[in-house]
């Protein structure tokens, strides 16, 4: 079934362009058409983690508050060194670095990520955090983190040293991991054999 839904897809919204398809009105028949090809062609736990992080991250409401002594951990974790409050960045995923990286394209970027983050923290004037309600398994409080103002994690994504965090942790390595998707925008070469006919 799986194989024959996007031509079912393409089908059905040939028809509402033609006008064959009676109920909805188009936009709103393209519109529900949209929402069905999201939950067949994403697996089920995919999309539900996507939607439960946008919405939970949609209700971060708190204004931001300053941190005096900013730490950075990793790319997408620093600490506050007057609260003991660990925060994990809510709109991206870093690679790993050390032990917990799975290759060593992955360790490397992952370094390259936090220097970047160290950098950008330690050259601003002012760091500060929006948080979320959110605590993650490790423990840490989920958060925005702005530098002079700035989206960190936003930044970092632009640079090619992470990517949006959609609720559910993405592989970095290998031909359809992280590195390689990032390398055909042009955000950062993947010097990779395997993956060196990626690149764009």
């Amino acid at each position: 079934m799986s194989k024959l839904a996007p031509f079912a897809f393409l089908i059905a919204v040939l028809l509402i362009q033609r006008g064959q398809l009676p109920g909805l009105p188009g936009n709103e028949a393209l519109l529900a058409l949209a929402c069905a090809a999201v939950a067949i062609f994403l697996p089920i736990w995919n999309w539900r983690n996507f939607l439960w992080h946008t919405l939970a991250n949609l209700t971060a409401f708190e204004a931001p508050r300053p941190v005096h002594r900013p730490w950075v951990i990793d790319g997408d974790t620093i600490d506050d060194g007057v609260t003991g409050v660990r925060y994990r960045l809510a709109n991206i995923d870093a690679p790993e670095t050390g032990d917990n990286a799975k290759c060593f394209n992955e360790r490397q970027r992952g370094d390259q990520a936090t220097r970047a983050a160290i950098r950008l923290v330690r050259a601003a004037r002012e760091v500060s955090v929006r948080r979320t309600w959110r605590t993650d398994i490790y423990g840490r409080r989920v958060a925005f983190i702005l530098v002079d103002g700035v989206d960190l994690g936003q930044t970092l994504v632009e640079r090619g040293l992470a990517h949006p965090w959609r609720g559910v942790r993405e592989r970095w390595c290998g031909p359809k991991g992280g590195l390689a998707r990032i390398s055909r925008t042009g955000g950062q070469d993947f010097a990779c054999r395997t993956c060196s006919r990626l690149r764009p």
